[in-house]
């Protein structure tokens, strides 16, 4: 079985981002299997939460990158809610990988 990889971007139904640097914390930061829509791991792949509270594993749904979707959903995010940010505009590695690196990376709380 393949694991998900950090960093994982973590999309609620309103768009926002959220961070997990070690998918090996998603029991204890991710209270239970629908706190989130989409999330995307360290190489691009989609993953969902499983199990009960407290007991919440996150693990890929296809081993396909999603480029565009993942793209995509930073985007929004960089659009309608990174009002902290400096310039409002995500990060612009070609690379997948250096390009989700760089979104964790980059992120502001809101």
């Amino acid at each position: 079985m393949t694991f998900p990889v950090g960093p994982i971007l973590l999309f609620d139904e309103d768009g926002r981002m959220f961070i997990l640097h070690d998918p090996a914390l998603a029991d204890e930061l991710i209270e239970s299997e629908d706190e989130f829509c989409q999330g995307y791991d360290g190489r691009g792949r989609p993953v969902r939460a499983y199990g009960g509270p407290g007991q919440v594993t996150l693990a890929l749904v296809t081993a396909e990158a999603q480029v565009d979707d993942l793209r995509a959903r930073v985007e929004r995010y960089y659009s309608v809610f990174a009002a902290r940010h400096s310039t409002r505009i995500p990060p612009q590695e070609a690379d997948l990988v250096a390009f989700i690196r760089a979104v964790a990376e980059d992120w502001v709380e809101e």
